[in-house]
């Protein structure tokens, strides 16, 4: 019975929008993956470590400009689509739509601003301030971008979202080789170019912005407050687990140099693979999940894709095997050193990759809480981890950290559900975490 139900599970809706996503993030992916490389050929190994501190603040301003809203807009749209409340599902669009591109105006405007400062004073290298100038702008284009592919999320319409993403890939990539041929390669050109390009995305959203913009004035009483009071522990949990392998990277340039930067960074970028693979799934799963109405519904599907996170996770190990002749060839033998630190990242990104299916339903069971303070304990340990052990171990220390977190919090989340299964205490509350009251 159980081998069946896995066997309907992979064939089912959600595994072709899965392979879809996921296949078309990877093409993505290696799109990126060739924009990226083409950039480590043409830099020194110092200056690309001062690429990779730059463009690791576009990711940080945008998870502070969306507060986890990107996440909770497609769990409460998703739900209320399954209730026929059309009207409702885009209420929670427009107020996603209007919070996340104040934000993002606001914390791109604070980045410019005190660049200078966190140039000079916390990484004690001025020549990052014009660079971090630029990558400010970054977040509040990565902000509209993924509103755009959650968006359209939330309709299930996930071969627009992946062309919408292989366009901008795409984009990156042509924009290199361009400045390639024109000799105007540099450190400054390589982040303009990953800070401006997502802003190319606009172009297909604009009949999605429109729509949605111009959704009937009345609004359902108190939605922004009430979306925040769910979303806000999504963006702490975001936050501090976007920030984790960063911590290790912002560490090691300030405690060692800008050259073992440039090592870490590219093993974090080879091991990017796992990000995509997370996202692709709960891209596909909060959407599945939000509409369930049953406890045993949220029982057979977290035993059922601990399964088949874990097959998926699996088929990745021989990736450990060919490291070393792989980033000898794409990279050249000046980036030998971080074979190891890749090495440990791809253990230390399987066991999160089982974990991340657990945290879709614990999100849609109203438990982003739990998810949060977990994220915020594993921050806390990294930090601390990094600052003892990097000038104890160099920079190994932060790959093997991640690993050591990871590990735990694997083990942390099958105790916790197991636990609730064992006792019946899956019970749905989604349909609580916004109350349709309308107001004029």
């Amino acid at each position: 019975m159980n081998f069946i139900r896995i066997t309907n599970f992979a064939m089912s809706q959600f595994m072709r929008h899965f392979t879809l996503v996921f296949s078309g993030n990877i093409f993505a992916a290696g799109l990126g993956f060739l924009t990226v490389l083409i950039i480590s050929r043409k830099l020194t190994v110092s200056d690309f470590g001062l690429f990779n501190v730059a463009i690791s603040i576009i990711p940080i301003t945008f998870y502070l400009s969306c507060l986890g809203m990107n996440t909770a807009m497609v769990t409460i749209a998703s739900s209320y689509l399954c209730e026929n409340k059309k009207a409702e599902a885009f209420h929670v669009l427009k107020a996603s739509f209007f919070v996340i591109t104040v934000l993002g105006s606001f914390f791109a405007g604070i980045i410019f601003l005190t660049a200078d400062f966190l140039s000079e004073k916390v990484f004690q290298i001025p020549s990052l301030t014009p660079l971090l100038k630029l990558a400010a702008f970054g977040g509040l284009s990565v902000s509209l971008l993924n509103y755009l592919k959650s968006t359209l999320h939330v309709f299930q319409l996930f071969k627009w979202s992946v062309a919408v993403q292989l366009f901008v890939d795409g984009a990156k990539l042509f924009a290199v080789i361009g400045s390639i041929f024109f000799l105007q390669m540099n450190v400054l050109v390589a982040v303009a170019i990953f800070t401006f390009v997502p802003f190319l995305s606009l172009m297909f959203g604009f009949k999605w912005f429109f729509v949605i913009l111009r959704c009937e004035k009345r609004v359902m009483k108190g939605i922004i407050g009430r979306f925040l009071s769910y979303s806000k522990w999504i963006f702490v949990g975001g936050t501090c687990r976007l920030l984790l392998p960063y911590v290790g990277l912002f560490m090691i340039t300030k405690i060692i140099d800008s050259k073992a930067a440039g090592f870490f960074g590219l093993a974090l970028n080879l091991s990017y693979i796992f990000p995509i693979m997370i996202s692709s799934l709960q891209s596909v799963l909060l959407p599945k999940v939000s509409k369930f109405r049953k406890g045993t519904q949220y029982e057979n599907y977290i035993k059922d894709a601990l399964r088949i996170s874990t097959l998926l996770a699996l088929i990745f190990i021989p990736f450990i095997f060919f490291s070393r002749n792989i980033i000898v060839f794409c990279f050249g033998l000046k980036y030998i050193d971080c074979v190891s630190i890749f090495n440990v990242l791809v253990i230390s990104y399987l066991m999160f990759t089982i974990s991340s299916a657990i945290h879709v339903a614990l999100y849609s069971l109203n438990k982003p809480h739990v998810v949060a303070f977990v994220d915020a304990v594993k921050l806390v340990t990294m930090v601390i981890g990094c600052y003892f052990l990097i000038p104890l171990f160099g920079v190994i220390a932060p790959a093997f950290m991640l690993l050591v977190i990871n590990a735990v919090d694997l083990g942390f989340y099958i105790l916790y559900v197991f636990r609730y299964m064992r006792n019946g205490l899956l019970t749905l509350q989604t349909g609580e975490i916004i109350k349709p009251q309308q107001g004029v």
